[in-house]
């Protein structure tokens, strides 16, 4: 992944903007893609980044927005490939619960676990990374709603669920 990937998915929202009924959400849509999308690229703003993401799913489950299915579907298409890249680094990212092994002396257990700590702080890229992963579900799940599809898409996995034997 690139630096400058979330602000190809924003603009990536803004060439999709003519699919959307302007009419319901007078532009606020595209300005609160944009402004996740942007936010997310900085890991102190990714609060605000999941914030924008949350009401993004608010406003489609009021009817604050529309899109059509298949406008929605490449934007739903993109995200969900970023969320694959991000579950495919899991094991690689796993390197990090561990303190690197730098020797016995104190120099080298300070340096490590700084390294540790630095790894998995709560502003790490490691962290970003796993906050990113749900400010994209949120706004796959958005788009399903605006779109039309979440009820059908949760159903299909009410249905899956209930034919494994389990129930939700």
């Amino acid at each position: 992944m690139t630096a400058n990937w979330g602000l190809g998915l924003a603009q990536e929202f803004s060439e999709q903007g003519a699919a959307y009924d302007g009419s319901k959400a007078g532009g606020g849509f595209m300005n609160a893609a944009a402004a996740v999308f942007g936010a997310a690229t900085n890991a102190a703003n990714m609060a605000s980044a999941r914030t924008a993401a949350g009401n993004l799913v608010d406003s489609a489950k009021n009817g604050g927005f529309t899109v059509s299915k298949d406008s929605a579907n490449e934007l739903i298409d993109t995200m969900s490939k970023f969320v694959d890249e991000i579950d495919a680094m899991d094991f690689q990212l796993a390197a990090f619960d561990q303190r690197p092994s730098l020797g016995g002396h104190q120099y080298g257990q300070l340096v490590a676990q700084h390294m540790h700590d630095a790894a998995n702080d709560p502003n790490s890229a490691r962290m970003v990374v796993k906050q990113l992963k749900e400010v994209l579900k949120l706004s796959i799940e958005a788009l399903q709603r605006a779109s039309g599809q979440y009820e059908e898409t949760e159903a299909n996995v009410v249905d899956a669920v209930n034919r494994t034997g389990n129930t939700i």
